[in-house]
C-alpha cells in the first residue's frame, strides 16, 4: 500500500516506544504477506503482519481497515516479488521510443498511462542486485541493530530529565530509518547527520556500527544456509 505523491499523508501511527523524534511512526509504503486460507468449507484471505497485528493473522478486511485504504492503492502481486522500493514513475517510462528504453524504465507491474508521475512501490524477485547485494540481511541488521540501540541507549533514559538533549539527538539518530542507514550502514552524512553531530557522537557511532555488521554477518550466514536447502531441494 502506497500513497501517491499528490497527497502529502502517510500512514502514521502513535510510537508507544517513544523512540521516534516526533511521537508517532510515520511511512509512505506498507507490504505483508497475504495467504488464502481454508477454514472450513470457506477460503479466506489472510493477512500476516506482525507490525500491526502481533497475536495472530487477520482476514484481509480486518488489515486493509486498520490501515485506512479508501485513500492509498494497494497492490497483490505474486509472493516472490517481495522485495520492494518506492519510487516515481515518470512519463518518460510510457513515452520511450524503442525497445530498448522501454526495458529499461518498465517497473515490474505494468500501470496505465495516467498513473505516470506517481509514487509507486515496484517489487522485485530475491536475485541478480538484490540477491548480490545482501538486501534483506541488510535491513534485517538495520532492525535488529536499531532495537539493540533503543533498548540500550535510549529506553532507560526516556524518563531523565538531564538527558533530554541526548535522549533527543538518539532519536533523531536511530528513530528515522534514512538516518540510521546514512550513519551505521553507509558510513555517509546527511543534514542532519552532518559532520559535527557525527563527530560529537563518535564513539556511540563506532560502537554500533561494529554491532551492525556483525548482525550483517550473521543474517549473510543464515540466509546462505537457507539458499543451500532450497538449492537442494530444487536438485532433488
Amino acid at each position: 500500500m502506497v500513497y501517491s505523491t499528490s497527497s502529502s499523508r502517510l500512514i502514521t501511527f502513535t510510537d508507544k516506544k517513544n523512540i521516534s523524534p516526533n511521537g508517532k511512526i510515520d511511512w509512505g509504503y506498507h507490504v505483508a504477506p497475504l495467504l488464502q486460507v481454508r477454514i472450513g468449507n470457506k477460503v479466506r484471505k489472510m493477512v500476516i503482519d506482525p507490525g500491526l497485528f502481533p497475536k495472530n493473522p487477520v482476514r484481509y478486511r480486518t488489515w486493509l481497515a486498520k490501515l485506512k485504504t479508501r485513500k492509498l492503492i494497494y497492490l497483490i502481486v505474486d509472493s516472490e516479488w517481495y522485495l520492494f522500493n518506492s519510487s516515481m514513475v515518470p512519463k518518460s517510462q510510457f513515452e520511450a521510443n524503442s525497445d530498448e528504453l522501454s526495458e529499461v524504465f518498465a517497473p515490474n507491474l505494468i500501470l496505465p498511462e495516467w498513473f505516470s508521475d506517481k509514487l509507486i512501490t515496484d517489487f522485485f524477485k530475491y536475485e541478480e542486485d538484490s540477491l548480490k547485494e545482501h538486501w534483506i540481511e541488510k535491513g534485517l541488521a538495520v532492525n535488529e541493530t536499531a532495537i539493540a540501540f533503543y533498548n540500550t541507549e535510549i529506553k532507560p533514559l526516556l524518563h531523565s530529565k538531564i538527558n533530554l538533549d541526548l535522549v533527543n539527538d538518539y532519536k533523531i539518530m536511530v528513530g528515522n530509518v534514512f538516518n540510521f542507514e546514512t550513519v551505521f550502514r553507509d558510513h555517509n552524512w546527511n543534514y542532519e547527520m552532518d559532520d559535527n553531530f557525527q563527530f560529537k557522537y563518535q564513539d556511540i557511532i563506532t560502537k554500533y556500527r561494529e554491532i551492525y555488521f556483525s548482525n550483517l554477518f550473521k543474517w549473510q550466514e543464515s540466509l546462505a544456509k537457507i539458499n543451500e536447502i532450497i538449492i537442494r531441494n530444487h536438485t532433488k
